[in-house]
């Protein structure tokens, strides 16, 4: 049997801490589930803080969540695939998400560390519809960078807020579609203009 790791480590500070969150997941809690004495933790960390940031920085919400290609062919198919990706993982991190934000009062670093994985989406969906813009599938003057905006904020408050008020949203397998839609119909995404329509205009 392999010997108890760092990544063991961080990888129980994780899970304990979406499911407890700070106050309630303890040291000895993390040493007993990664298979090591509460000395090594404090060895290797110094403080339960200092551990459980690394553990969100490292088992937080994914930096890359999924691929948009480099030059868009069908704006719409690519753009649902990855919003149902994204929202695949936002609802499989919606715990620690949660307990980060409710976190946030005294421990201001662990909302920071989810927001890694929302800035680093925000910037690859505004990438990708500046390519679908330059590529003449949307208008020169489409606002893509609120477009982009209002994609990622309609999916992280439905991973986050469905439960609560599930009458507010789309049925959750016909979601990520929607969202790409409204998405690309604000910027006037017309998908019937073919090619060569688009190199003219």
């Amino acid at each position: 049997m392999a010997l108890p790791t760092r990544e063991h480590i961080l990888s129980a500070a994780a899970r304990l801490y979406a499911e407890h969150g700070f106050r309630g997941t303890t040291t000895r809690a993390i040493a007993e589930s990664a298979g090591v004495n509460e000395v090594t933790l404090f060895r290797l960390f110094g403080s339960k803080e200092t551990l459980i940031i690394e553990a969100m920085r490292v088992h937080g919400v994914p930096v890359h969540v999924g691929t948009l290609p480099e030059v868009p062919l069908d704006p719409a198919k690519e753009l649902t695939s990855w919003a149902t990706q994204t929202s695949t993982v936002l609802l499989s991190m919606r715990s620690m998400i949660v307990q980060a934000m409710s976190d946030a009062e005294h421990h201001p670093e662990m909302p920071k560390c989810v927001a890694r994985g929302a800035d680093a989406a925000f910037d690859a969906i505004h990438s990708y519809l500046d390519r679908v813009r330059e590529h003449g599938f949307i208008p020169t003057d489409a606002e893509t960078h609120n477009a982009g905006g209002m994609l990622i904020s309609s999916l992280f408050h439905d991973a986050m807020s469905r439960e609560v008020m599930p009458q507010f949203f789309p049925p959750i397998a016909d979601a990520p579609a929607t969202y790409a839609r409204l998405c690309l119909r604000a910027l006037q995404y017309d998908p019937s203009k073919s090619a060569a329509q688009r190199r003219a205009s």
